[in-house]
């Protein structure tokens, strides 16, 4: 007896339904290689050729224009010699982090950004620092002038900040170098001299020599602060500066060789004393 074999429908239907998913598949490879063949090409291409290309097109972008940010320590003619940008220079290849380094080395620019502004000007903005203290070494009576972080910007004091407190016992070698307990204690006299010159102390010297024990000289007086919760004490010093001014001050001044002494050290106390 001879069986019929019938044919398997279901199989022939998923070979039929997958023979074109494979092809489908292989054609999406086939343009991820041609893809990435193309790519590989373009970009041996621009390497080879890529360079000339920018240098043709830079010089339709030549420099013209340099917009430099108003500033009051620094003339436009020293950023140009630190830009040094030669004739003929372009927008496209000019390097403006390099540009930005090179501007950040004047002591007197904390920041600076430049930026291309098509078709030929280059912008320059700059942060410029500003000087609130006065840094006096020990050293031959070098004098420098002080920003807000507690960076020299300059040796010497122009006329124009010879109102700006003054801060002594940090020697030159430490604030050169920046070490961090020099630096935290050169921001901690910062920190104090604004705080009394916006009670109205008037020009002020801080002495740092002791480290934790800040002591400022004001109006005829001498200041002790010790360390820590200083705006508490410019407020304790403040409510009673002009009672304590006008009875001591007058008595060191009838007997110059004693000193008035104001500690605020400890908490919720003003204890004056007078000293030699």
């Amino acid at each position: 007896m001879i069986k019929r074999i019938r044919p398997n429908r279901r199989r022939n239907s998923d070979a039929r339904t997958q023979s074109p998913r494979k092809g489908l598949l292989l054609g999406i490879a086939l343009w991820c290689v041609l893809l990435a063949a193309a790519g590989a090409a373009g970009w041996y291409g621009w390497q080879r050729s890529g360079p000339e290309v920018l240098a043709w097109a830079d010089q339709f972008f030549e420099i013209r224009v340099v917009e430099i940010t108003r500033t009051d320590r620094i003339s436009r003619e020293e950023v140009l010699a630190l830009l040094d940008l030669e004739p003929g220079r372009g927008l496209l290849l000019v390097d403006v982090v390099r540009l930005q380094q090179a501007l950040e080395t004047h002591p007197w620019i904390r920041r600076a950004v430049v930026r291309r502004v098509f078709p030929d000007t280059l912008v320059v903005d700059l942060d410029e620092r500003e000087p609130v203290a006065v840094l006096k070494t020990g050293t031959g009576g070098r004098e420098f002038l002080l920003d807000r972080e507690g960076k020299l910007i300059s040796e010497g004091v122009p006329v124009a900040d010879e109102g700006l407190p003054v801060l002594t016992g940090v020697d030159y070698s430490e604030a050169i170098l920046g070490t961090s307990e020099a630096v935290a204690r050169i921001r901690s006299g910062i920190a104090l001299a604004g705080l009394l010159d916006r009670s109205g102390a008037g020009r002020t010297e801080v002495d740092l020599r002791k480290a934790g024990d800040m002591v400022a000289y004001s109006s005829g007086l001498r200041l002790r602060f010790g360390e820590g919760d200083l705006g508490d004490k410019v407020d304790r010093y403040r409510q009673v500066s002009d009672r304590v001014i006008d009875r001591w001050v007058a008595r060191a001044k009838a007997a110059p060789a004693s000193q008035v002494e104001v500690d605020l050290r400890f908490q919720d106390k003003v204890i004056v004393r007078e000293g030699r």
